[in-house]
């Protein structure tokens, strides 16, 4: 259910009184969408929409929510450009309160939604190029963003942004099946090479690969050369079947650990098959002995509310290939999860 359309015009106010609007060169970039709308009617319940805001407010937001509808770099079964809309539509079941959680997000908290980036669907890097922009944008606001996708390749420019962002190191959590540091796929940039660009193109202040996780690889996904590559360049693998047998609480405290240590800031990136595919089965590349969704869950209300915590991205939803929306179901639990953590973080 998707309601209340509005079309996203915004730049910076150079005065400072519109906390929300980014800069023209950014602001371009950027495409309509709708809002979360409200499933029923009930005086009692507060909804997404209740705590939504323009993007032209002068109020100040602590998520901002955006959509990137790309999937040209996957090289198999595609259908993740629907993903944004996927996870948008299936949020409008959530309300604002988790009881497990004790975590209420109906009051002294706001999010923003920056819409979609108007992507070029045969140009991967100048999609790259517009997302990078884009979010460094969205990080000048103060705001924590959560960036849903589209392909794995889009962690390269929505990581690199907050690169840009800071003065210093970026640490790297992903949760996924697999590894993705690929030299290239066949010869091109695509959903498997983004964490090998972050460590080897950057000029300033690349991924430092001891603080870069790997959280949740799993199954005959990946091959030896690149497990391999991984163990020389001293990056922490931690594959699902550890995970299952050591309890997701440690595993995700050793995460935060190797990300955090030295870094200024640690992103969260997730790509929806590191989930077992009973919980995601709407994907490029379903994932049997994946995280559970408790599992996965947790390690997002874990990530997010870490002092370092600085962003996420949630990739690779594909609606399309899901036949009960299960999948976008998921995603969207992920996303309250990471709401929720990130008001526990800035507000105690």
């Amino acid at each position: 259910m998707i309601t209340n359309y509005t079309f996203v015009v915004i730049e910076r106010d150079t005065g400072g009184e519109e906390h929300m609007r980014l800069g023209k060169d950014a602001a371009k970039y950027l495409l309509e969408v709708g809002t979360p709308g409200k499933w029923v009617k009930d005086e009692y319940d507060v909804s997404l929409k209740d705590i939504m805001i323009p993007p032209d407010s002068d109020k100040k937001a602590d998520i901002a929510l955006l959509g990137i509808p790309y999937d040209t770099s996957v090289m198999g079964r595609r259908g993740c450009k629907f993903g944004p809309k996927g996870v948008r539509d299936a949020l409008v079941f959530s309300d604002l309160y988790d009881a497990g959680l004790d975590m209420d997000l109906s009051t002294d908290f706001a999010v923003v939604d920056y819409g979609n980036v108007d992507v070029m669907q045969t140009d991967v890097l100048e999609t790259h190029r517009r997302v990078e922009l884009v979010v460094s944008e969205i990080y000048k606001t103060g705001a924590t963003p959560v960036i849903i996708g589209g392909d794995h390749s889009l962690a390269y420019p929505d990581i690199k942004a907050l690169i840009n962002s800071i003065g210093g190191k970026v640490g790297v959590i992903n949760i996924d099946g697999h590894l993705d540091v690929r030299v290239s796929h066949h010869g091109e940039i695509s959903s498997g090479t983004p964490f090998r660009r972050l460590m080897e193109e950057p000029k300033e202040r690349p991924l430092d690969p001891k603080n870069f996780v790997e959280l949740g690889i799993n199954g005959w996904l990946n091959s030896r050369f690149y497990m391999d590559y991984c163990r020389k360049q001293g990056i922490r693998v931690i594959p699902a079947r550890e995970v299952h047998k050591r309890g997701i609480e440690d595993a995700v405290t050793e995460a935060l650990e190797r990300a955090g240590d030295g870094t200024d800031a640690i992103f969260l990136s997730i790509d929806i098959d590191g989930l077992d595919l009973s919980c995601a089965p709407g994907t490029c590349a379903p994932n049997a002995g994946g995280l559970l969704s408790y599992q996965a869950l947790e390690a997002v209300w874990m990530i997010g509310q870490h002092p370092k915590a600085r962003g996420m991205d949630l990739l690779e939803v594909a609606p399309d290939l899901d036949s009960v929306g299960v999948t976008s179901i998921m995603a969207s639990a992920l996303v309250m999860n990471f709401l929720g953590a990130t008001k526990k973080r800035l507000r105690g």
